[in-house]
């Protein structure tokens, strides 16, 4: 058996690879200064994985920067072209065992967002780590992704103010399911609904940037920006600041803006849903109200769009126009 060629040596580099990682799992941390070429290769498809955000490893993509490096160039030095058949076999079966445990290699000190913040009916207060606040509109939350030395990042379900301590040393970002910002210190708000991702500066400098596309763009104070389905990349936008500031005075402002979409801020405000004929949601409204009772302000708007509200359950609305 010992002169079987078909069995690999006791030294085999793969072997001996799989054999440390198998005895490093669960906690693979201690391989992180590794020499092995083939280990740093996993280590660096780790990071590029964690600098994309992914939530899901695509193990074609980790097997071909696998396969990239083993069969490198064609050159005989590749660990696995230089073997015969059979003790590639082996090869190979110690490279799946490097693969199998790399769920568990990538997913490491990748921490699950922890709320930190949410508010209800009305607005709520929340004082990070490095005394930024955080103004939530009602129904929001706010999850901490991580807070170190280098960084701080959050992520927003819902509308928040923002208010962060000035740190160059320290990056500062918040994500929504559609985009990401990035600041050092700043006055902003951030808005998530309906497929829509909108931010307005007040008052600093940030990076707004599409998740999907990877575009990104500068804002200076007085500019907003948005992102939805048929805005991919966002562009600089200019409205009334008091447009984005209402909410935080218990007061809705619109100027020119559709139904549909007061109907949207208000679903986020009272966390309901408001339907109606698309005829009336197309039209467009100029003027203000205060954010009180849920019924006092259906009412006020039934007398400006000519119809009413009826109320099919907790939480449903239906407007109907006046026939």
């Amino acid at each position: 058996m010992a002169n079987n060629p078909n069995i690999l040596p006791p030294n085999d580099p793969d072997l001996l690879l799989a054999k440390r990682i198998g005895e490093a799992l669960p906690d693979l941390k201690a391989l992180g200064s590794d020499e092995d070429p083939l280990l740093n290769d996993l280590f660096n498809y780790k990071r590029t994985v964690e600098e994309k955000d992914v939530d899901m490893v695509n193990s074609d993509d980790l097997w071909d920067s696998i396969e990239s490096k083993i069969n490198e160039t064609g050159s005989s030095k590749g660990r696995i072209l230089s073997m015969t058949p059979a003790i590639r076999r082996f090869a190979i079966a110690a490279s799946i065992l490097i693969a199998a445990v790399v769920g568990s290699f990538l997913i490491q000190d990748q921490a699950q967002p922890t709320l930190i913040g949410q508010s209800f009916a009305s607005i709520s207060q929340v004082t990070l780590s490095d005394g930024s606040s955080v103004s939530l509109r009602p129904h929001s939350r706010i999850y901490m992704i991580s807070e170190n030395e280098n960084e701080m990042a959050y992520k927003l379900e819902g509308e928040a103010y923002f208010e962060v301590t000035s740190d160059p040393q320290r990056i500062f970002t918040v994500k929504t399911e559609r985009s990401k910002v990035q600041v050092l210190g700043t006055k902003f708000i951030l808005s998530e609904r309906d497929n829509t991702s909108s931010v307005f500066l007040e008052e600093g400098r940030i990076s707004f940037e599409a998740l999907d596309s990877g575009n990104a763009i500068e804002l200076e104070p007085g500019q907003s920006s948005k992102i939805d389905l048929n805005t991919p990349s966002p562009v600089v936008t200019q409205k009334d600041p008091q447009v984005y500031t209402d909410w935080l005075n218990n007061e809705l402002i619109f100027n020119n803006d559709r139904v549909g979409d007061i109907f949207s801020e208000l679903e986020q405000h009272y966390n309901i849903s408001i339907q109606g004929p698309d005829v009336v949601k197309n039209e467009t409204l100029s003027g203000s109200i205060e954010l009180g009772d849920i019924d006092a302000v259906l009412r006020d708007f039934e007398l400006v769009l000519g119809g009413s509200f009826t109320k099919v359950d907790t939480k449903t609305y239906q407007f109907n126009a006046d026939s």
